[in-house]
Formats: C-alpha cells, sequence, structure tokens
C-alpha cells in the first residue's frame, strides 16, 4: 500500500464486508427454519454457513486477498443457487451473496 487513503479503504471495504456477511448469516438462518424442509436447512447449516463464516475469519485477521475466501463465498453462492432453483424465495439471499462476492474481489484488487 502506497498511502495511509489505501489503508483506510482496506480497512472500510473489510468491515463492510464483516457487516454485509453477518447479514447473509442471518438471512441464512432465518430461511432454514421450519417450514422449511429438513434437507434444505441441513445444507444451509452444514454448507453454506460455515462457508460463509470460513471467509468471514480470513477477513478478520486481514488476509482480504485470500484466495479461500472467494473459494468460500463461491461455496456458500452454489448452494443457495441449488435452493433457489427449488425455491424462489431464496433468490434473496443468492443475490446478496453475489453482490458480498464482488465486493470481496473488489476489495482483494485494493489490497
Amino acid at each position: 500500500m502506497s498511502s495511509s487513503y489505501e489503508a483506510w479503504e482496506v480497512q472500510q471495504r473489510q468491515q463492510e464486508l464483516l457487516e454485509a456477511i453477518e447479514q447473509a448469516v442471518r438471512l441464512a438462518e432465518e430461511m432454514s427454519w421450519p417450514p422449511q424442509p429438513i434437507y434444505v436447512g441441513n445444507r444451509i447449516r452444514d454448507v453454506l454457513i460455515p462457508a460463509l463464516f470460513d471467509a468471514r475469519t480470513y477477513i478478520e485477521v486481514g488476509q482480504i486477498a485470500a484466495p479461500e475466501i472467494r473459494d468460500r463465498l463461491t461455496a456458500a453462492r452454489m448452494v443457495a443457487a441449488d435452493l433457489s432453483q427449488e425455491d424462489r424465495g431464496f433468490d434473496r439471499l443468492f443475490s446478496r451473496l453475489r453482490a458480498i462476492s464482488e465486493d470481496a474481489d473488489n476489495a482483494a484488487r485494493l489490497a
């Protein structure tokens, strides 16, 4: 980084990503509750949410450009995409995860 402004910008993006991931986790948790079928809740709790937590961990420790963030966000998006094909109610979650992925890619370029 060549300036304090760039460092500040990366820190701001990092904080925004962490907040967006937390909101996505809350939304996913809410969508996993009944009356959803058990397998839907299990996929959200066993795959999607842990993938978001993994990505969040890398961001929290300042490794905003780590390729694992992209991998874990992609895994979460794939689950949401599969679920949204079965039930359009998951489109909102899928869209949110896609936006988070784009923001993470942009933040990685700054780092």
